[in-house]
Formats: C-alpha cells, structure tokens, sequence
C-alpha cells in the first residue's frame, strides 16, 4: 500500500510513495548507529558550524518550503514561510548556544 501525499484544500493526490521494506529500514538505521559514534566525537565548534549551515539552508530555502508546506499541509503561505524563517532562527540559537 503506497503512501500518498494529499493537497488538503483540493484533496487531490499530488504523489504516492512505496513504503520502505524492513530490510530498507534496517539498511538506515544501521547507518545512523554506525554514523552516531564519529558524530559523537565532532567538537561543539562543528557541529555549531553545521546546525549555522542548517538554518542558512532554511532561510536561503524558505519561499520554497513555503510552498510545499502550503501544497502538503495546507498551511497560509505566509505562516509557512514564517515556519522556515522560524526553524532557521531555532538553529542559529542552538548553534550559538549549544
């Protein structure tokens, strides 16, 4: 059974996806424990450097997340744009302050 993506205000089906079978989702989560202990040992520093990059990204992306949270969610373009904008603003913060 695929997994649809529903545009709330018309209810059209925008995309399906196909589950990921559970030897997909082992393969993943194999990475993650595998990749956790190098990122463990990455200095405050970089991974500030990477949470600064993060909310670039999301600032730089943000009329373009806008609308997708718009298309999938339903959201006003205006407050999904103000989300990104907002999510970008969380990982500056952590960056500075983590």
């Amino acid at each position: 059974m695929g997994i649809a993506t529903i545009n709330p205000a018309t209810g059209q089906v925008l995309k399906t996806f196909e589950p990921l079978s559970d030897k997909q989702i082992e393969a993943k989560l194999q990475l993650a424990a595998d990749t956790f202990p190098k990122f463990r040992k990455l200095s405050f520093a970089e991974r500030g450097r990477m949470m600064s990059r993060a909310g670039e990204i999301l600032e730089t992306e943000k009329e373009t997340l806008g609308r997708l949270m718009t298309t999938e969610m339903g959201k006003t373009l205006k407050s999904a744009v103000a989300e990104a904008a907002k999510c970008a603003l969380v990982c500056r913060y952590y960056a500075e302050n983590a």
